[in-house]
């Protein structure tokens, strides 16, 4: 019932044993990592620049020397560009939607295209055009900045396509009839390093970005008391909940009862202790399939799914049962008990949307108050004097 979201992988590259290429160097979390492989499908427009750039080479080269290897070249180009057209074409299309999209076969297309304007660079920096060769130098230099901005969310792989350019860019060199282009030798080793380093401080703001974005979600999503969501978290992960055909929810609205007597006669530091507890006890009922977020003050809010009327009824009363029946200690010898009313409302029998059902589940406690508290109720469109009981 979870509103549709987007997962990016890398599941081919791990089956060919090619994973470590985009791992990063830090532990985190599968949002943190999905999010760090989608940014390696950012900025298509440049791509498509640079597959623009080996064209204008590509045709200059067939006019001042045609040859076979040329027009080669030319016609793998254009089929990587269209390849890589109908990818992003197809992501386009199911991104948002409740897919995931495997980087492995973007990835694998920028390793094709950096490997072949490799060999482009190689075949012209060996020959003897010097036109030619400067264009080759040229555009070989202003590739390397936009593949390292693009692909330093996975800083190994970032490197590969940075070596799959300049390598036999620099090997073509070398074998050259200009033996002074052999300088290039030395400038490589500096050229990369430094390259290596500013994708390694990018890649680490990007993950400390990242990191620090998660981690004030978290605080704007949870209560800083209890640790379970807040009334602001609650409305989230209402707000990604989306009711299908055969599937059912319910929303269970609690408030505590007598609690304000506690923070009157031994503080709110012990009020703060129940209401930690009380947290406890209903998280561990709820298991890991349920929804509990602290509403504010005493009031608690439970969302539970794929469960008929009845088994509702049960957990209800069961969490009501959980509150009153045990006492709750504040201090070295020093216990409290307190109450709780329920109330519950049930998708789709009560309601059609989340939004009302959670209207629907609050009528219900106030039902269950107004009936003399410690008790649960369901939802009833009559209302209070025909509440269902629970």
């Amino acid at each position: 019932m979870e509103r549709n979201t987007t997962t990016y992988t890398i599941s081919m590259a791990e089956r060919v044993g090619a994973g470590r290429l985009f791992r990063s160097g830090l532990a985190i979390g599968d949002d943190i990592r999905s999010r760090l492989y989608a940014q390696l499908l950012n900025s298509p427009t440049a791509a498509l620049m640079g597959s623009l750039c080996s064209l204008i080479i590509l045709t200059t080269a067939n006019i001042r020397s045609p040859s076979a290897v040329f027009t080669t070249f030319t016609v793998l180009e254009i089929a990587l560009a269209v390849a890589r057209l109908l990818k992003w074409r197809r992501r386009r299309a199911i991104e948002g939607k409740a897919a995931t999209i495997d980087v492995s076969w973007s990835a694998l297309l920028s390793v094709l295209w950096c490997g072949l304007q490799g060999a482009l660079a190689f075949t012209i920096m060996s020959g003897s055009d010097p036109v030619l060769q400067v264009l080759s130098a040229t555009t070989v230099m202003a590739l390397l900045g936009p593949v390292c901005s693009r692909n330093y969310a996975a800083p190994a792989f970032a490197t590969l396509l940075l070596l799959l350019l300049d390598i036999p860019f620099v090997a073509g060199a070398v074998v050259s009839d200009q033996p002074w282009l052999s300088v290039i030798v030395l400038l490589t080793p500096p050229f990369v390093f430094g390259a290596r380093q500013i994708i390694n401080t990018f890649h680490e703001t990007l993950l400390k970005s990242l990191l620090a974005e998660e981690e004030n979600l978290q605080l704007a999503l949870h209560d800083s008391l209890t640790g379970i969501y807040n009334r602001q978290g609650m409305d989230e992960r209402l707000s990604r909940l989306t009711a299908s055909p055969g599937q059912t929810m319910a929303i269970i609205s609690l408030d505590l009862d007598g609690f304000k007597g506690i923070n009157d006669e031994y503080g709110h530091g012990a009020g703060d202790t129940v209401l930690v507890e009380v947290a406890r006890r209903i998280t561990l009922a709820a298991g890991e399939k349920g929804i509990v977020a602290r509403m504010g003050g005493d009031e608690f809010m439970v969302v539970v799914r794929d469960c008929d009327v009845d088994r509702v009824r049960k957990f209800s009363e069961a969490l009501v049962e959980a509150i009153c029946n045990e006492a709750f200690v504040i201090a070295p010898d020093v216990t409290v008990r307190v109450g709780a009313s329920a109330g519950f409302a049930c998708l789709p029998e009560d309601a059609l949307t989340a939004h009302e059902l959670r209207i629907r589940a609050d009528r219900a406690l106030y039902d269950a108050k107004n009936a003399g508290k410690r008790t649960c109720r369901r939802y009833s469109e009559a209302g209070p004097t025909a509440a269902r009981r629970a």
